[in-house]
Parts: structure tokens; C-alpha cells; sequence
């Protein structure tokens, strides 16, 4: 498979972001998104940032966009997390249109990035979850204790 392969469809691309304002580039624009929904952004200096949802952050990643295709290509940084994407696919967990991987629990809150805490979720339930989830994290120290109420 290439590279191309490990991206969803061009309409993930156009989603809202503006929850993850505090900590995207001021100006930006959606350059791929992955099968887990971690948005690649180019900014307005062609600098290309990873929005990784599951993470609750941002990382500046390639000076340019032909620096991130080479280095996608390879996968060297597993940006894109194929190994475990194929794990998915291989567990049954095929991706239809509009869906994309999330996590059971987030990597954030000590979530392993397994299948087994993977699941096939529409692509606009998984990007407002983890909004949501930055929003009520985004001023915690690393390392806070969190806890969980489930609401029905």
C-alpha cells in the first residue's frame, strides 16, 4: 500500500477545527487527514503541522509539503500509524465511507494505540469527541490525574 492509502477521503479534510484553536498555527489550511483523524496542516510559512487527536496536541513536522511526502512515504515517524491501521484491517476493522479508527481510550488518558483499544467510528463522532476532550483537558499539567463520569 502507499502512502496515499493511509488517508481518508477529501471530505475529512473540510471538518471544523476551531475547538483546537489554541494550539493550531494561526493560519492554516488541511493539507491530508489520517485513518485515525489526525489532521496534517500546512501553515501560511508552507510549514506542515500534525494535529494528533488522540494526543490532544500538535507538532510542527516537515518545513514543506514535499518534505512531508517524503517522509510519509517511508513512514519513518509512523505518523500515520499504519502498522497498526493494517492490524485493524487484518482484525475486521474496514473502514466504509465517513468512518475513520478511534481509540476506546484515548492515548491521552493512557490509552494503548492497539487494535484492541480501536474501534470503526463516523469520522465527525470521533473529531467532536476528542474536541471535546481537549477542550476539557487543554489547561491540565501533564501528568494530572483525571476522572471519568459516564453520563448516558
Amino acid at each position: 500500500m502507499s502512502a496515499t492509502d493511509y488517508f481518508l477521503q477529501a471530505a475529512a479534510d473540510d471538518e471544523d477545527l476551531s475547538a483546537w484553536a489554541s494550539i493550531l498555527p494561526s493560519h492554516f489550511r488541511v493539507f491530508r487527514t489520517s485513518l485515525f483523524g489526525d489532521s496534517f496542516l500546512v501553515d501560511s510559512a508552507g510549514e506542515v503541522h500534525m494535529l494528533e487527536r488522540a494526543g490532544c496536541s500538535v507538532q510542527r513536522i516537515a518545513v514543506s509539503e514535499e518534505g512531508i511526502w517524503r517522509q510519509v512515504e517511508d513512514d519513518a515517524e509512523g505518523w500515520q500509524l499504519r502498522r497498526l491501521a493494517d492490524e485493524c484491517r487484518r482484525a475486521g476493522k474496514v473502514l466504509a465511507a465517513h468512518q475513520c479508527y478511534a481509540f476506546t481510550t484515548p492515548p491521552v488518558l493512557g490509552g494503548a494505540y492497539s487494535s484492541d483499544n480501536v474501534w470503526v467510528a463516523p469520522w465527525r463522532e470521533w473529531f467532536s469527541f476528542t474536541a471535546d476532550l481537549f477542550r476539557q483537558i487543554q489547561h491540565l499539567p501533564d501528568g494530572a490525574t483525571v476522572h471519568l463520569t459516564v453520563v448516558d
